[in-house]
């Protein structure tokens, strides 16, 4: 899948892969390898090509545009906090379910 995504990134800029070895300082025959998935990069290429496509290293590996996974967990964690804040004594005037909803959808939304 690396290899799929490394493929279409460069195919969409339109540029070969003898161009994206030279912009990556290293040699075509190993950004063939990445694209057929006979060889993985290494970190610091793995930086280099997010860089050069404009996307994140969480894209490379895992497909997911920035945020998706962590959006999720934050909203378990919130359908959890609201299952919670039901059943909790209250103390100290605690958030209702309707402030701690308004709340975490304001953190949840993008500037």
């Amino acid at each position: 899948m690396l290899g799929a995504r490394i493929a279409a990134l460069r195919r969409r800029c339109g540029i070969s892969q003898a161009e994206l070895a030279r912009r990556l300082q290293c040699s075509a025959s190993a950004v063939g390898m990445y694209e057929q998935g006979r060889r993985e990069p290494g970190a610091d290429l793995l930086v280099k090509l997010a860089d050069q496509f404009g996307v994140t290293t969480d894209y490379l590996l895992t497909g997911r545009t920035r945020g998706e996974g962590d959006r999720d967990a934050l909203a378990e964690s919130l359908r959890i906090c609201l299952a919670g804040a039901e059943t909790r004594p209250r103390q100290d005037k605690p958030f209702t379910r309707q402030e701690l909803a308004v709340l975490l959808a304001a953190l949840l939304t993008e500037p």
